[in-house]
């Protein structure tokens, strides 16, 4: 298949053309007999005008054609300059699903809607082509669209997924509910937790499933995007001192929009401020470098921010966060808290955190309160606030709980 790459294989006049005014490109591979399978032989020929087809059925300057080799159509596309990886990637699937769409379109009655998006493309973000061999970079690129469209026939339910992923982000369909969290000192509302719902009929199982499948994607900064957005935008009223609690993993690191106040402007939107907003660290975040998070950390905290590590007993990378971050709050995993009045072993942790948050001006949160028995022994040992079932379910409109009404001596 790569023995006659030239100048003139896979339309690289034109690639080669374009590097010196646009910096960053992506290939595009269809698979024709899937696409135009029940259409007329003309649409599968070789030797058809391609050029001219994809000029008049996409109406855009920024595609081209490449060729077509071992039944696959391999076109060009230009990605937006100041795009990201992951941007690039969203563009390629939206732009490869319109491609195999149009191609199908041309027969009367084909169901293009009963045909998911993915099946049967492939697509590739193109190294730069100003620091690397331009042959090498298109090989590589064809490798990968080529496992992708192998994988999407095979039925691989990967694809299925991006393709509902891609739907989640575009149509911004996720929702928001939100727990509340309360001050174990008098029963008033301390704030709430925003936690991420998928909609009804979803693909995912559930929130954890969709986020993992980001990551692994490389979609994670998208979908942490706009789970911040939806939490806000949709937040129930709060007090001028109650707080949300936002889950967000150290990707916002690397995230130039959170850096650029995007958050600022939501919470404007909303009528909050910044120090009505605490940020989450969840166990997903994977935190390889402490003394850069230290650095972005103290940047938003210089902001009003504030910051809690989530978790905290579940493992030993929520303990090592604590350690390095010095965060405001530390949120107590259930795991610790579920039937701790029958567990001495349990106790015994409880109060270690009690004791260290304390001598470090932390505050702390037990999370997975169910039983009275179990609100009853956290108050008693001095936690600050406490969230669970008992005291409050996640909804899209919470009610105001009030400890009053729990029993807790």
């Amino acid at each position: 298949m790569f023995n006659r790459m030239s100048t003139s294989w896979f339309g690289m006049e034109q690639l080669i053309e374009r590097i010196e005014s646009h910096p960053s490109f992506g290939i595009i591979g269809i698979d024709l007999a899937e696409w135009s399978g029940g259409l007329p032989s003309s649409v599968r020929e070789t030797g058809r005008d391609w050029t001219s087809w994809l000029s008049r059925s996409l109406n855009r300057g920024d595609v081209w054609y490449g060729d077509v080799v071992s039944g696959h159509l391999w076109i060009y596309a230009e990605l937006p300059s100041s795009a990201g990886e992951e941007e690039s990637e969203r563009h390629l699937s939206r732009l490869a699903g319109r491609i195999g769409e149009a191609i199908a379109a041309e027969s009367a009655g084909t169901a293009v809607s009963a045909r998911p998006r993915e099946r049967g493309v492939g697509y590739a973000r193109l190294r730069d082509l100003r620091e690397h061999p331009v042959k090498d970079a298109i090989y590589e690129g064809v490798i990968k669209a080529t496992a992708q469209i192998r994988d999407s026939l095979a039925g691989h339910g990967d694809w299925e997924l991006r393709g509902e992923l891609d739907r989640l982000l575009s149509e911004s369909a996720i929702k928001s509910v939100y727990q509340p969290i309360v001050k174990l000192r008098d029963g008033g509302v301390f704030g709430y937790e925003a936690l991420t719902r998928c909609p009804e009929g979803s693909l995912f199982e559930g929130p954890l499933a969709l986020f993992k499948f980001a990551e692994k994607s490389n979609m994670a900064l998208a979908l942490d995007r706009l789970a911040r957005e939806t939490a806000i935008r949709h937040s129930p009223s709060l007090g001028s001192v109650q707080k949300i609690f936002i889950n967000v993993t150290m990707s916002i690191v690397h995230d130039p929009h959170f850096v650029s106040g995007q958050t600022v402007r939501w919470l404007h939107d909303k009528g909050l401020y910044p120090g009505q907003v605490v940020f989450e660290l969840t166990e997903r975040s994977s935190i390889d470098d402490f003394e850069a998070a230290k650095k972005i950390l103290a940047h938003y905290r210089t902001q009003g921010y504030e910051i809690a590590i989530d978790d905290a007993g579940a493992g030993y990378s929520s303990l090592q966060s604590i350690v390095e971050l010095n965060p405001d709050y530390i949120k107590v995993d259930r795991s610790l808290v579920s039937l701790a009045d029958k567990d001495e072993m349990k106790k015994h942790m409880l109060r270690t955190f009690v004791r260290f948050a304390k001598k470090m001006n932390i505050r702390t949160v037990a999370e997975g309160i169910e039983r009275p028995e179990e609100l009853r022994l956290i108050r008693s040992m001095g936690f600050d606030y406490a969230q669970g079932y008992l005291i409050g379910r996640p909804s899209e409109r919470p009610a105001a709980p009030s400890l009053g009404a729990i029993p807790v001596n």
